[in-house]
Parts: C-alpha cells; sequence; structure tokens
C-alpha cells in the first residue's frame, strides 16, 4: 500500500513512527568540528567511517560531527581533564566505545542513529563539573565541610562540638527545570576553611541520544568528586539515555 503523506513528509498509514535524522546537539557553544584525521589522528572520514586508535589529551571544547559513523577503538582514551569541559559529537550513523576505551570530561553529549558501549568501556564524567545551574548552587554553607546537594540534600557534617546534628545542613536540593531530561552538573561539597575550598568537585553530565538503538554493556560515571579529611564530598551529576530500543 502506498504511503499517505502531508505537508510534514511521508508517513506510514499503519501509524509507526518514522524517526527523523539526527537533531543537532542543544545550542550550546562549540568550536568548528575537528576532522577524522588530522584532528582526531584517525583513519577513514567522519563522512563514511572514522576509527580511532590514538589516545588524545584536549586542552579545550571538542565537537565532532559527520554523516558517517564513529567508532573509539580498544584501549583508547579521549580525555579533556578541565573543570567544565565540553565533547560534544553528532554523527549519523554508528557510534562505538570499544573494550577498554574511555572518554573523561565534563559534559559528553553523543548523538547518533545507534550506539554501542562495549563491555569493558567506560563514560566518566566524575568530579569535572562545570557550575551547577543560577538557581540554586547546592554547595554547603559555612565551614562543616557537608556533601553537595543535588537530587536530594547532600549529607550533613558536624565539626563544631558547640553546634548540634539538627543545626547544621548540607547542600541544597536543585530546584529542577525537568525532571524527565536532568542536564545540571552535581555541586561541589562544603569546605572547612574560610580560606580554602576542600570540598570534591560536583559530578558531570552524559547525554546519549540515538534514533534507534543503544547497547549500554559499559559504565557512565557521573559522580561526584570526593571531598577527603578537610572537605565534603560533591554531589553526582546528570546522566540521560534516550532511545528507541535500549
Amino acid at each position: 500500500m502506498d504511503e499517505a503523506k502531508d505537508e510534514k513528509g511521508p508517513q506510514r498509514i499503519d501509524n509507526d513512527y518514522t524517526p527523523p535524522s539526527p537533531p543537532p546537539p542543544p545550542p550550546l557553544p562549540h568550536p568548528p568540528s575537528l576532522s577524522c584525521e588530522e584532528g582526531l589522528n584517525g583513519t577513514g572520514s567522519l563522512a563514511t567511517t572514522c576509527d580511532l586508535n590514538s589516545s588524545l589529551v584536549f586542552d579545550k571544547n571538542v565537537y565532532i560531527e559527520g554523516n558517517g559513523s564513529l567508532h573509539i577503538l580498544p584501549g583508547v582514551n579521549l580525555t579533556c581533564p578541565f573543570l567544565g569541559c565540553v565533547i560534544l559529537i553528532n554523527v549519523s550513523g554508528e557510534f562505538t566505545l570499544q573494550s577498554g576505551a574511555v572518554i573523561t570530561a565534563a559534559t559528553v553529549y553523543v548523538v547518533a542513529q545507534n550506539a554501542s558501549l562495549i563491555e569493558g568501556s567506560m563514560v566518566n564524567v566524575t568530579g569535572l563539573a562545570g557550575e551547577p545551574p543560577a538557581q540554586t548552587s547546592g554547595t554547603p554553607l559555612g565551614t562543616q565541610g557537608a556533601g553537595g546537594g543535588h537530587g536530594g540534600r547532600g549529607a550533613s557534617c558536624v565539626s563544631d562540638n558547640t553546634k548540634l546534628p539538627d543545626d547544621v545542613w548540607g547542600g541544597d536540593a536543585y530546584s529542577w527545570s525537568s525532571l524527565a531530561k536532568p542536564w545540571s552538573y552535581g555541586s561541589k561539597g562544603g569546605t572547612t576553611s574560610k580560606d580554602e575550598r576542600y570540598g570534591g568537585e560536583g559530578g558531570g553530565r552524559i547525554w546519549f541520544q540515538m534514533i534507534d538503538s543503544i547497547e549500554v554493556s559499559g559504565d557512565l560515571l557521573a559522580n561526584g568528586g570526593d571531598g577527603g579529611i578537610k572537605g565534603g564530598g560533591g554531589s553526582g551529576g546528570s546522566i540521560f539515555v534516550e532511545a528507541h530500543r535500549m
């Protein structure tokens, strides 16, 4: 039977949803896309298939875009190790993170047709948060070294014997703009010093938006950073995964 058509394009008679091409990333500032061979030291092309076979350390935000597929081969690390660093990947084909491959940044945002995170792979945004949302910081006040807040209040800590536990609070929970699509950094933990910010950093953000399917056998980590003996731990960040099939 012929497909019915309207002004929005073809639609199937049985009302099954026909997914569009991958949308662009959200309107975050980003540099021009790196190329497969010159920018990423890979083989092939982002217009067809790009294989990354050597580790890279970036010193600024990274944007990777193409109509083809991106495969990060076993043992390859893509690292952007400073607070708030963003790695944006927008490909129309397949995205693969193979065994032992690791992406480390504050924000890892991936849009593709399909994605596979093979066992032993990892996306890690732990303790690399940028600024938390403007409406609330989640970082505890005072110098008690309490934990950072996010989805709930952070852990309280009483290091002053003159205070009662009920007088000391951890960091505030955030006011949420969207529970369905979390997209906030975690908060820094409290400190025990008036001069130094000893708390652990907040967790970063992970976003995987697949048009068709995603298989996750690796690890997605958005934990807050450890505080240590002079500060509280940071709160965890945000992880969002969306696909037609998981």
